[in-house]
């Protein structure tokens, strides 16, 4: 099993720069983006959370990845969320790299419903 930088409570409680400090170090180190984009979603939720006004959690990395690295579903399902971490013209041009990737997963999303619909009405004809 693998173990995780951060538990929830830990992401929650511990010291908003530290954890920033060593995702933005465990990126560095191995690339992964898809958990260190998880991880700036989950901060993002702490900062709406919070009393006091936080900075944009992750911001250098975030920005990063989504100029960096390569177009791919994953990427483009949570680049809403990010919305704020770029300027109207670099969010434009985000959405000409992203904007086909997008569509096609919510393709892909509709499509499996209709054909678990279709199952399900299927298993209850025939039994």
């Amino acid at each position: 099993m693998k173990k995780h930088l951060f538990t929830c409570r830990q992401l929650f409680n511990r010291d908003y720069q530290k954890i920033q400090r060593q995702v933005t170090k465990y990126y560095q180190h191995t690339m992964n983006f898809a958990l260190c984009l998880k991880f700036a979603e989950a901060l993002l939720i702490r900062r709406a959370l919070a009393a006091d006004k936080l900075d944009l959690p992750l911001y250098p990395v975030v920005r990063e990845i989504y100029f960096n690295q390569p177009a791919t579903p994953k990427l483009a399902v949570s680049i809403y969320q990010f919305g704020e971490y770029f300027t109207a013209g670099e969010w434009h041009l985000l959405m000409e790299k992203y904007r086909q990737l997008v569509r096609l997963y919510i393709f892909v999303k509709i499509l499996g419903e209709i054909l678990k619909k279709r199952d399900r009405q299927a298993l209850f004809l025939s039994g």
